[in-house]
């Protein structure tokens, strides 16, 4: 009878405690999503300055060539340069939490081989440098001491953090758990498949790097002959009554444009190849369009 209380009370509490999470949870879902709404405002601000700027620049410089390209260039890169920074500061910071997961997962397995509990070996490792992943594990280790489940810890661990990857990874050990397999045996067999996961994917990256040059020198001797053509070419055509001035500046406008959009998906293919990811890609299309852009007013 004794025991039948024990165990009924202990079910109570999880249930009270996983009960409790969930609203808690929900709240800290909320927050992080209102961080997102903050670069989404950030980029309505950016925006709004940008579009100043471009209207000032109209008005007042329309007829200096030079300081009307060089305004609007800096014009473009306030509109996206901040928030693509602000963005890729997020990205790069989810990828070192993927990089030095399996680290404290395998920090974790140890502690427990040696013969501490699942709550003492998550505490021992509060001790440890994890890079951008150490508060998130003073987080979980706090969350682990109240009594609230592991399962529940890491699931909303991987949703807070939004990584496809750490998803999985979660959902693999949660899932090889609770089909009777030991912790420790579960942690270090997720362990082996991430390492081997992030291996391929620095091999991908490393191949692909040869072929990241070669789309940043196809970019230049592309803007080489759009600066030759616009520097020698197009002054050499003489049209009656003035209308050689007149379609030199069509055309340099045009090879602006061309160069400005060249730039720009160039440098998401080489993101996509190299990184994976379109936000990855968004880093060199901002370097490609503000190199060319910048070549092309100073030396076209």
């Amino acid at each position: 009878m004794v025991l039948n209380g024990l165990i009924r009370m202990k079910k109570i509490r999880i249930a009270f405690i996983e009960k409790y999470w969930k609203k808690f949870f929900k709240k800290e879902k909320k927050l992080n999503l209102d961080k997102k709404t903050d670069i989404k405002e950030l980029t309505l601000i950016t925006s709004f300055i940008g579009l100043f700027m471009v209207y000032l620049n109209i008005q007042l410089f329309a007829a200096q060539p030079q300081i009307f390209s060089t305004i609007n260039l800096i014009a473009v890169i306030v509109t996206l340069g901040v928030p693509i920074f602000v963005k890729y500061n997020e990205y790069k910071n989810v990828k070192k939490i993927e990089e030095v997961f399996p680290k404290w997962l395998s920090d974790i397995t140890g502690n427990i081989q040696s013969g501490m509990t699942l709550p003492q070996a998550i505490r021992a490792t509060t001790n440890n440098y994890y890079s951008a992943l150490t508060p998130h594990v003073h987080e979980i280790n706090a969350k682990i001491s109240w009594g609230i489940p592991f399962d529940i810890v890491l699931k909303d661990f991987a949703e807070r953090i939004g990584s496809d990857t750490l998803k999985r990874t979660v959902q693999t050990i949660i899932e090889a758990h609770r089909s009777g397999g030991t912790i420790d045996t579960v942690l270090e067999a997720v362990v082996e498949s991430v390492r081997e996961l992030e291996r391929i994917k620095k091999e991908r990256a490393a191949s692909v790097y040869s072929q990241m040059i070669n789309g940043y020198l196809i970019y230049v001797v592309f803007l080489g002959v759009m600066i030759g053509l616009s520097t020698f070419l197009i002054p050499s055509f003489q049209l009656q009554e003035g209308g050689g001035a007149e379609l030199s500046k069509v055309y340099s406008e045009l090879f602006r444009n061309l160069i400005v959009i060249q730039g720009f998906f160039a440098g998401i293919a080489i993101g996509k190849m190299s990184e994976g990811t379109v936000i990855a890609g968004m880093k060199h299309a901002l370097v490609l369009v503000i190199f060319g852009y910048s070549a092309f007013v100073l030396v076209g």
